[in-house]
C-alpha cells in the first residue's frame, strides 16, 4: 500500500531508520560510554536483582524519563550481569510492543524482582435472577530472576447458586490449568498453573472465568491487591435494573481511603445497568471497592 502511495520507494527504503542529520533523536556509538540515565538503569536492575524491595514501593510518581540514548541497551557491554541485561531489553521491546512511555519503563524497573499484573480486567454480568458470571485477565510481567509457572487466587461471593465453577478462558497466551486448593459454600481458593512458565522478563495474557455466585440484597464487588497493578479495570452489566446510585473507594495498606469516583462511569443501556471503573498504579494490600444500588420495577 505505502509503495503504491510513494513510487519509486520500496518498503525496506521507507522503515529503514533516518540518517543522523534527519534524526531528531541523538545517535549513540556503542563503544562510547553510555549516558548516566542508562547506566543507572542498568545498576537499578542490578540492585533489585540481587536485593529485591518487599516493602511498600511508591510508583506512578516518576516524571524524570529515560532519554534516548536508552537505545544503547540493545548492544552495550556495560560492566553489568546478563541478566540485568537480559531484562533491561526485554522491558524496552515491551515498551515497543505495549507503546509505553519512557516514565512507565522507569516505574517498572523499580519493581524489579516482583510479578507485575501491567493489566487486570475484570468483567461481571449478573443475570436478571442475580446469577453472576465473572471473567478475569491477566496480563502479567515477570520481573523476578526465576520462571513463574504458579499464581495463587481465591474468589468469594455472599451468596451461591451452588459450587463455585473455575475455568481457563480460551483465548489467551498460555495454558493454564486451575489447581483447587480450598472450597466452602462461596469461597474458592485455588491456583492456575501456567504452561509454559513465565520466564524473566516475559509477559502473557491469562484468564478463567468463574461461575456460581449470586447477587441477592447487597450489590459490591471488593477486590484485593495482591501484587503491583499498572492498570485495573472492572466492568459489570446487570440485566433488568436501573440504577439509584453508585460509588467507588480506593483503600491503601495504611487502613486509608479515597473516593475513585474520579474514574467511575455508569448509565443505563436498554433495561440494563452498566458500569465501569478504572484505577491506575496500585500496590499490594490496596483493595479497590464499587457499591451500586439496583432498582427493580415492581413484580
Amino acid at each position: 500500500m505505502l509503495e503504491k502511495m510513494l513510487p519509486g520507494w520500496t518498503a525496506e527504503q521507507l522503515f529503514e531508520p533516518c540518517p543522523p542529520k534527519e534524526s531528531n533523536q541523538p545517535q549513540s556509538d556503542p563503544d562510547e560510554p553510555m549516558a548516566p540515565d542508562v547506566a543507572e538503569l542498568l545498576t537499578t536492575l542490578e540492585h533489585h536483582i540481587d536485593t529485591p524491595q518487599t516493602g511498600e514501593i511508591s510508583w506512578g510518581t516518576t516524571t524524570r524519563t529515560i532519554p534516548a540514548a536508552k537505545a544503547r541497551l540493545a548492544g552495550t557491554r556495560a560492566a553489568t550481569s546478563d541478566h540485568a541485561q537480559d531484562l533491561g531489553r526485554r522491558l524496552l521491546q515491551l515498551q515497543r510492543d505495549r507503546r509505553l512511555n519512557d516514565a512507565d519503563i522507569t516505574e517498572l524497573v523499580g519493581l524489579t524482582g516482583h510479578v507485575v499484573e501491567l493489566a487486570k480486567t475484570i468483567d461481571l454480568e449478573i443475570a436478571e435472577d442475580g446469577a453472576a458470571r465473572l471473567e478475569y485477565r491477566f496480563d502479567l510481567l515477570n520481573l523476578s530472576d526465576t520462571p513463574q509457572a504458579r499464581m495463587s487466587r481465591e474468589v468469594w461471593f455472599e451468596h451461591t447458586t451452588g459450587p463455585l465453577s473455575i475455568k481457563p478462558v480460551p483465548d489467551i497466551d498460555r495454558r493454564i490449568a486451575i489447581q483447587r486448593i480450598h472450597d466452602t459454600t462461596n469461597l474458592a481458593k485455588f491456583a492456575f498453573q501456567i504452561s509454559p512458565p513465565l520466564r524473566p522478563g516475559e509477559w502473557a495474557r491469562v484468564g478463567y472465568v468463574c461461575e456460581g455466585g449470586k447477587f441477592d440484597r447487597n450489590h459490591y464487588w471488593r477486590e484485593a491487591m495482591p501484587r503491583y497493578c499498572r492498570r485495573y479495570e472492572i466492568s459489570v452489566r446487570q440485566r433488568c435494573v436501573d440504577l439509584g446510585g453508585c460509588t467507588a473507594t480506593e483503600e491503601h495498606p495504611d487502613g486509608s481511603e479515597n473516593s475513585a469516583t474520579d474514574s467511575l462511569v455508569w448509565d443505563i443501556e436498554g433495561q440494563d445497568a452498566v458500569m465501569s471503573l478504572t484505577r491506575d498504579y496500585l500496590r499490594p494490600n490496596q483493595y479497590v471497592t464499587l457499591r451500586w444500588e439496583p432498582i427493580r420495577e415492581p413484580a
